[in-house]
């Protein structure tokens, strides 16, 4: 059985399009169909919301949706886990240039 990782862009519609983590929750609920709290510190993995395949979806989603590449190195728990550290590192490689070339 084959599975398919959607990254396109999910729809920003009635979200506050400044807000990285309101759009990296939105897609996480679409993708899990978790619908509790996110609190952007809690460790989504450890709480059981992301597993290894939805992490790295989450991944790809956000290199898609705000235009950065992230280096292999950087594609680590500690970056992913957590929407603030995710947050984090999209704003780092947004402000030093990350993005495709």
């Amino acid at each position: 059985m084959m599975t398919t990782i959607r990254i396109e862009p999910v729809s920003t519609e009635g979200v506050d399009l400044d807000s990285e983590a309101e759009i990296l929750a939105k897609f996480i609920r679409e993708e899990t169909g978790y619908s509790g709290p996110l609190d952007p510190d809690m460790d989504m993995l450890e709480a059981g919301i992301l597993d290894s395949f939805t992490i790295v979806s989450l991944a790809m989603f956000a290199q898609e949706q705000f235009g950065v590449e992230f280096e292999g190195e950087e594609i680590v728990r500690e970056n992913l886990a957590h929407l603030s550290s995710l947050v984090a590192l999209v704003r780092k490689k947004q402000t030093s240039g990350g993005s495709p070339a």
